[in-house]
């Protein structure tokens, strides 16, 4: 292509540094459609806490990966099985979607958090009044 690795390497990082931010929105809306009224700034630097620890860890744990399977510069031959690992690595947590409070849309469009007595709590309005 004749771009030099540099501007490859910093673009490469760059790129993948905004898909992540906006991969990461969904979770961001979700916290706030679920936080309890007066506590969203804490919520929102718990979540980035978390994100941000995950992926130190994640770094750590993939490069522990990398030399437990014996992938150097000169030695592929494990890269397909590192692959594959780090890949399903991310379904972790898939099995825990299911402790989020279950949600509906009510008839004025509105996100509201169904309680386990099956009444509907309106998460909009309840921020408004204490408001």
């Amino acid at each position: 292509v004749g771009l030099p690795d540099t501007w490859f390497a910093i673009g490469d990082d760059v790129v993948l540094t905004v898909l992540g931010q906006i991969a990461f929105m969904p979770v961001l809306v979700l916290g706030a459609s679920i936080c309890p009224p007066q506590i969203e700034a804490t919520l929102y630097a718990a979540l980035m806490s978390v994100n941000n620890l995950s992926g130190g860890l994640g770094n750590v744990m993939g490069g522990f990966a990398t030399k437990a399977l014996g992938v150097t510069e000169s030695d592929f031959t494990n890269l397909p099985l590192l692959i594959v690992l780090t890949n399903l690595s991310g379904l972790i947590a898939l099995p825990f979607l299911s402790l989020l409070p279950e949600q509906e849309v009510d008839e004025r469009g509105e996100l509201v958090i169904v309680s386990d007595k099956g009444d509907a709590i309106d998460v909009e309005s309840k921020k408004a009044e204490k408001v």
